[in-house]
């Protein structure tokens, strides 16, 4: 979740701000709870076909036994676990997203003790109008509106990071530790790790000078589906390696 002051309908707020695996943004005043929004992120989303302006959803598409259906986003999300970043400077939020659906069937099975339980099974799929992709996307924290988008070889499953000097960090799981530019999402540097990206960077600043330092490594449930979705790219390389860059120092 991201704190964040944004001008919402004319008029600015102190909210916390949720970009969720369902594909949309929520946000509330972070003092009184009050429901202030909801836009989507991402351009596949089935599960529900709205949410009004109070906050209720709107033709939530539920499972029915032994019948396939399939929804949008996948299991793994529109976005996984791995975090969204916020630019003040900018007004703008910069997001990890990604295409994918899944074809669902619903099940009456007894839980067993000690096992695995689903209630079904449920296979990824690409979206019915596109292609399975993965991006990162620019949006104005006021409205939605998107202002650019980054394709990925594949998917970004690591963390956005946002700095004051107009950069957003990320990696990919072909990994390449990378910075746009975020005012256009122009690629202005990279660096080959050699391992996945699945975690998140940081920057901090020690005697003036400013680091950005990055963990390397691939897993979880939704990691282990790469090859099944992108066969023609690279499996990703798992690692453990903490990458440190820094700025040069003053006067070098």
């Amino acid at each position: 979740m991201i704190l964040a002051d944004v001008s919402i309908k004319g008029r600015m707020r102190k909210t916390v701000m949720l970009p969720a695996k369902g594909g949309y943004v929520y946000t509330l005043d972070r003092a009184t709870g009050e429901f202030l929004s909801a836009w989507k992120f991402a351009k596949n989303v089935t599960w529900v076909s709205g949410i009004t302006e109070n906050g209720k959803l709107v033709g939530r598409r539920e499972p029915e036994l032994n019948k396939s259906i399939t929804v949008c986003p996948s299991v793994s999300g529109a976005k996984s676990w791995n975090q969204a970043a916020w630019s003040p400077r900018q007004g703008l939020l910069f997001v990890p997203v990604q295409e994918l659906c899944n074809e669902l069937i619903a099940r009456d099975d007894p839980a067993t003790e000690g096992q695995v339980s689903t209630g079904g099974t449920w296979r990824i799929v690409s979206p019915e109008a596109g292609k399975a992709e993965g991006y990162i996307a620019a949006f104005d924290a006021s409205t939605g509106e998107r202002k650019w988008t980054k394709p990925a070889a594949s998917w970004i499953m690591a963390s956005m990071l946002a700095t004051a000097g107009d950069l957003v960090f990320s990696g990919d799981p072909e990994g390449n530790f990378f910075a746009l530019d975020a005012r256009t999402g122009a690629s202005l540097w990279s660096f080959p790790t050699g391992a996945g990206h699945r975690g998140s960077s940081v920057t901090y600043s020690i005697k003036g000078r400013q680091y950005v330092a990055t963990p390397t490594g691939w897993g979880s449930l939704a990691g282990a589906a790469h090859s099944a979705r992108w066969p023609d790219t690279p499996r990703p390389r798992a690692g453990s390696t903490l990458f440190v860059f820094a700025l040069p120092e003053v006067g070098k």
